[in-house]
């Protein structure tokens, strides 16, 4: 088994291994955990009323929007094709980074299985109505077995964490990137995808879709890993580097999966 592990590892790269990862916690191939709930707690009774931000929406937008931003940046910094050049290498960083985000979110929501302030209107748990008011329960089966993803993956706030990633990296960008461009519009895009990027972490608490601690789990998770993104991935978006040593660098990411037939 332990053989196998490794010929995969050495047969991968950082992109698969991540991805990997992600599919098997989407999949549900790894073990979930239940946090349990207390009868008739309060803070577990609101209503589902939906998003404000959906899915589809934030990964549309924290997807797409670094990429429009930097290859307009680079582009007016710089007219040869080395600014598109830059601006793809660190997209492509950009995104391993929310790879990652996205991965250890989701591992987090899989393992904790915290219950969402809706849980009792979408998981009407048989447990909870014979048990006693203040009594904990431990383990539970919902009744609307549709809506468990809803239920049990309040901890932490992936819509938090992944704003959080993209707005903070685009403020940064702007910030070391467009220093000598008009300062007044590069100051109003900063401020309206900060604004933006709260706008989205409040949200996540006037739906009741997450508790309050959820978001602010959500905003510490992202930090360090945007930290990484930039600092190593990115290299604090310095333009040093050439087009062949970045892909010297993905070369040497590779395996050195080389079979010796002496």
């Amino acid at each position: 088994m332990m053989n196998k592990l490794k010929l995969f590892w050495l047969k991968t790269n950082r992109w698969h291994r991540v991805l990997f990862i992600f599919l098997a916690v989407e999949f549900k191939l790894l073990p979930g955990g239940q946090l349990g709930f207390q009868c008739n707690d309060p803070a577990l009774s609101h209503p589902y009323t939906g998003d404000t931000v959906n899915w589809k929406w934030l990964i549309g937008i924290t997807v797409l929007l670094p990429f429009v931003v930097m290859m307009i940046v680079e582009k007016q910094q710089d007219k040869s094709k080395h600014a598109k050049e830059n601006a793809l290498w660190w997209y492509k960083e950009y995104l391993y980074g929310f790879l990652i985000n996205l991965t250890v979110v989701q591992c987090i929501k899989l393992v904790v299985g915290s219950p969402r302030p809706h849980f009792f209107d979408t998981c009407s748990p048989k447990e909870a109505l014979t048990c006693e008011t203040s009594e904990f329960v431990s383990s539970y089966t919902c009744t609307k077995a549709h809506w468990l993803n809803q239920s049990d993956r309040s901890f932490p706030s992936g819509h938090t964490s992944l704003a959080v990633h993209a707005g903070l990296f685009i403020i940064y960008y702007l910030h070391k990137r467009a220093s000598n461009m008009n300062l007044h519009p590069i100051n109003i895009i900063q401020l309206c995808t900060l604004l933006s990027t709260v706008f989205c972490a409040v949200s996540r608490m006037t739906d009741h879709r997450h508790h309050w601690w959820d978001v602010l789990a959500g905003f510490g998770i992202a930090l360090p890993i945007l930290c990484y993104t930039i600092c190593s991935l990115c290299k604090n978006f310095q333009c040093k580097t050439t087009v062949e040593s970045h892909k010297e660098n993905d070369i040497n990411e590779e395996p050195a999966a080389i079979i010796d037939n002496k």
